[in-house]
């Protein structure tokens, strides 16, 4: 007896602290929002598809439960939601102007190209 009641205060103490190690989905919001920050810079299109899962899973799990947060919670959800906003735009901005600087670059050889195109149109005169 006295065996089976400290199994039963071991097994109830491990479940209180599995428990209290999860953490608050505004927590996981922010730490996700924190993570993505930090690596952002070096995502590949895989990252980033994995990256939007994550969060598209953060988001639900938001919708599904939002009433059962108070005001605190809810901001800070949203902020967490803004800042990922703004690196995922960011991201997106920053991708861009790469794509650009590469195509600057390719602006002489491309800009010769059509010069010779150009020239092959107006042909040669036959008498």
């Amino acid at each position: 007896m006295k065996k089976i009641l400290i199994l039963l205060l071991a097994v109830t103490a491990a479940v209180l602290v599995l428990s209290s190690c999860k953490e608050t989905l505004p927590k996981r919001f922010e730490i996700f929002a924190n993570q993505v920050e930090k690596r952002a810079d070096k995502f590949s299109e895989d990252d980033w598809k994995k990256a939007n899962a994550q969060f598209e899973k953060l988001l639900q799990e938001y919708k599904d439960n939002r009433d059962s947060f108070n005001a605190d919670e809810k901001k800070q959800i949203n902020q967490a939601i803004g800042k990922y906003a703004g690196i995922v735009a960011k991201s997106g901005f920053n991708s861009a102007i790469k794509a650009l600087d590469g195509m600057i670059k390719e602006l002489p050889s491309l800009l010769d190209s059509l010069g010779g195109f150009l020239k092959g149109l107006g042909g040669e005169k036959t008498n």
